[in-house]
Parts: C-alpha cells; structure tokens; sequence
C-alpha cells in the first residue's frame, strides 16, 4: 500500500514537472522573453560624423491613366495613347536607434506623394476628363552607393516625421540623445540639399541649436530642398532634432522637430 501511495506521488510529480516545463516553453516563445531576443544593442558612443548612418531617401512615382470618366468618345480615343508620368524626389535621412529599436527618420512630407486623381482638358467641350491612379516606391542609398527597398512604418505629419524600414540595411544607427539640447549647444546635420549626396558624399554642416516658437525647433543650419528629413546631432553624435523647413530670407536657418518629438515618435512605434 505505501508502495502504490509512493508510485502515485512519484506519477503525479512527473507530470506537475512536464507540464512546468511546457509552460516554461509557452512564456519564453510567447511573452517578453521573445520580445528581448530581437531587441538591439544599444549603438557604440561615437567620435566623428556618423556618415555610415545618413541615407538619401529617393521616392520614385508613376501615374497612369486608369478609365475615361466619362467614357465619352473624345476621352476613348485618346487614354490609350497617353505615356505614364513618372517623377523623383529626394529627401534626407538617418538610422536612429532608440529603446532596442531602429528606424530610418527622415520628413513625413519626402514619404507622402499629393498625386492628382484626375485629368480634365482644358478645353471642355472635348470632354475628356481621365481617371488617374498613382503608386509610390520608396529607396535609400548610403555612401557606399547600395539601393536598399524601403517601407514606410510610421507618419506623423504635424511632427513632419516619417519612419522607413530597411530589411536589408545593416549600418549602424545613431542613438537617441537621453537628453534635450540647451539653446546655443554646437548643432551638426547630414543632408543631401538638391539631392547632392550619397555614395562617397556626404555633405556635413554645423550650427547652433536656437530654440523654439510655435512648436518649431529652429538651428542655424543650412537648409534647401532635399536636406527634408536630415537628423540634427549634438556633439556626441546623437540624434536631438530634425529639419523640414528651410526659413527661405535668411540662408543658414532650418526649422524642423525637436528631442521631444523624435522622441514620443519613435516610441509610438514600438509595435512595429
């Protein structure tokens, strides 16, 4: 009798142990642990410009001529003969690494294309007005000249932030400075103004940081059309701002994000 009592406990142990070990599984593929296994390393501290990390971020468009609306016969004859308009813009950006994740952050507005949804003829008693479909292709190029593929993860557009994932990027990202700037600290930015940059370029400018008005962050940086998107960096060559704006009446004056912004941007996509 004590003999079967013995063999029962010893049963009903084994099986308390599997399904402890079961369960062990269960947390570790479902729970935080996972999540701790795909998280990055923090990025080294730095001691000159990050320019493995400055990207130029290139958006390729097309639109084509999708249906006559209406299909009247003027319209008929002529959308097949129509070619498909393709565009580029460029923009700049930077890999920003932030609580285990990075990002590529460059402007919401170089991601988002404003394409025309329809053609109408000037003149109208041809009536021929034209349905227009677009689609947009977003890539990067580093210094070392390689195209990567990327997609968008995030927008905010009253920060004017864009987040890209780069699967095949392996640079190494700049951090997240863990505190803001003060008014006059020394200022730096990689940008590609009129899309000068990428491979073996990379344009370095430097400043101060100037303050705030309205919500915008204003440096004494050298902004012109694509340096959109280029991240500001402390002397530590961590990220603290970005630029969106160039303020047109005076030349070295950019206005873009601060600390705080890149800051709740980049935790708001955690989930991503």
């Amino acid at each position: 009798m004590v003999k079967n009592t013995a063999s029962k406990i010893y049963s009903y142990t084994a099986i308390f142990a599997a399904m402890f070990l079961v369960s062990l599984v269960i947390i570790a593929s479902c729970g935080p642990y996972n999540n701790l296994l795909v998280r990055e390393d923090p990025p080294l501290q730095r001691s000159k410009p990050p320019v493995d990390a400055f990207l130029v971020i290139v958006v390729d468009s097309t639109i084509l001529p999708e249906k006559c609306d209406p299909p009247t016969k003027n319209c008929k004859s002529v959308i097949g003969t129509l070619p498909p308009i393709e565009t580029r813009k460029t923009g700049s950006g930077m890999l920003v690494w932030h609580e285990g994740r990075s990002f590529v952050l460059t402007a919401e507005h170089v991601c988002t294309e404003e394409s025309p949804t329809h053609f109408v003829h000037p003149d109208p008693t041809l009536e021929v007005r034209i349905k227009l479909s677009s689609s947009e292709k977003i890539h990067v190029v580093g210094v070392d000249g390689v195209k990567h593929d990327a997609d968008i993860v995030a927008l905010n557009a009253d920060l004017d932030l864009c987040a890209l994932k780069v699967k095949t990027l392996k640079s190494n990202p700049v951090a997240l400075s863990p505190v803001p700037p003060s008014i006059g600290d020394s200022v730096h930015s990689i940008a590609a103004p009129y899309g000068l940059g990428g491979e073996s370029l990379s344009l370095i400018f430097n400043g101060r940081y100037s303050g705030t008005k309205k919500g915008r962050h204003y440096y004494t940086i050298p902004t012109r059309p694509g340096s959109s998107g280029a991240i500001v960096l402390n002397d530590r060559w961590q990220a603290i701002g970005s630029l969106h704006t160039a303020f047109v009446p005076l030349e070295n004056v950019g206005i873009g994000a601060g600390w705080q912004d890149l800051r709740l941007f980049m935790e708001s996509i955690k989930s991503h």
